[in-house]
């Protein structure tokens, strides 16, 4: 298989490489405040194996560790980027159903019970 070409991929692959330029970039941050591994992780209160673990894509993080390293690089807000906010758009469904009406009450009629 061709691994230049994105759509003979498997999404495992494209997973893997998404992995792989997410931690390149947490790298080149943390680089760029000139931090070793062991300074990113007493920074962002984590052990120095789990942080160089996540940094070299063998470990496994929480959410909530991935926003202090976050926090600590200064990306968090980057991080509420990640998912655009959804649009109001009308689906199929909703467009195919009739408008719903108020329902009128029913007034009574001549000889009914609740007429008397």
């Amino acid at each position: 298989m061709n691994s230049s070409s994105a759509s003979t991929d498997s999404p495992l692959q494209s997973d893997r490489e998404a992995v792989r330029l997410f931690l390149d970039g947490l790298r080149q941050h943390r680089l760029k405040q000139n931090w070793s591994q062991v300074e990113m992780a007493r920074r962002a209160g984590l052990s120095r194996p789990a942080y160089q673990n996540f940094e070299n894509g063998y470990g496994n993080i929480t959410l909530r560790n991935l926003l202090k390293i976050l926090g600590v690089l200064g990306l968090t807000d980057r991080f509420a980027q990640m998912i655009p906010p959804v649009t109001e758009e009308p689906t199929l469904a909703a467009l195919s159903k009739p408008v719903r009406q108020r329902a009128r009450r029913r007034r009574p009629t001549v000889g009914s019970p609740a007429a008397k």
